[in-house]
């Protein structure tokens, strides 16, 4: 049977909406920008899930928290190029979670097998949403909860049926609108989130893989010199300078020491 007639109507309009929305950002040096980073994040996460050999349970653990980081920052950015903006917000608060219990785990790696095993209960109690954002925010200080309302105005937004989230199935000013509809502020709103969320989850992800070979310190490199200038632009900050400063130099030093060997 062919595919029903409507189903590829709406296809059809997906794809049109996904041609006007690329124009927007291609045509707006700060979305570009936004887009490039978060292609960024991705290249370094599918490097380190695909080409790098995990040394246990563990690694392999956290490669497929990438698999999961890599498959939501795609498809929600193919729902928000597509119209489909509260479905995109439902998979950028996932991201979000995830960000935050990897981050956990990053600064208690010896709790990634105890994660990996837990049964239903301990891993509500001790890896849900809510005790990751409190040990999180005692770890580094933080009295603000600027987490927990990150994570809250997803939910009412768009992760939970809520009436305030129905403004996110209208285009501004007018009615709501069933099926996908282009809004260049909405486009705009969640590719900004997009970006914040791709810029964390690369840096979460990316400690916990070595850097021993030529292509491990390029791929971190590209992204870290991406994400260090984005910081710059748009917070008027400089993060990782030391860092980069050693990727740099012992990315020189491999080349060297490549270029000395006999070729065969």
């Amino acid at each position: 049977m062919k595919l029903p007639e409507n189903l590829a109507s709406l296809h059809n309009g997906e794809e049109s909406l996904w041609i006007k929305a690329i124009e927007i950002i291609e045509q707006d040096q700060d979305l570009s920008a936004h887009v490039d980073l978060i292609e960024r994040a991705m290249n370094l996460i599918q490097f380190f899930v695909r080409e790098h050999v995990a040394d246990g349970s563990d690694q392999e653990t956290i490669q497929l928290f990438g698999i999961r980081l890599f498959n939501g920052l795609a498809s929600a950015f193919r729902l928000i190029t597509g119209g489909y903006f509260q479905t995109a917000a439902m998979i950028q608060r996932d991201l979000l979670e995830t960000v935050f219990l990897i981050t956990y785990l990053r600064i208690h790696p010896e709790k990634i097998t105890t994660w990996r095993m837990a049964d239903e209960k301990t891993r509500q109690k001790v890896f849900g949403p809510a005790p990751i954002r409190i040990a999180l925010d005692k770890h580094e200080g933080f009295t603000e909860k600027k987490r927990e309302a990150a994570y809250k105005q997803f939910c009412e937004l768009a992760a939970h049926p809520t009436y305030k989230g129905f403004q996110m199935l209208a285009p501004k000013g007018l009615g709501a609108h069933c099926g996908p509809f282009l809004d260049q502020p909405t486009l705009k709103a969640l590719i900004e989130e997009h970006v914040k969320l791709a810029l964390q989850a690369g840096e979460a992800f990316t400690v916990f893989f070595p850097t021993n070979a030529l292509a491990d310190v390029k791929n971190k490199l590209h992204f870290m010199e991406g994400s260090v200038e984005w910081v710059k632009r748009y917070y008027k900050k400089t993060f990782y300078k030391s860092e980069l400063a050693d990727l740099r130099n012992l990315l020189d030093k491999i080349q060297e020491s490549n270029l000395d060997q006999p070729s065969e």
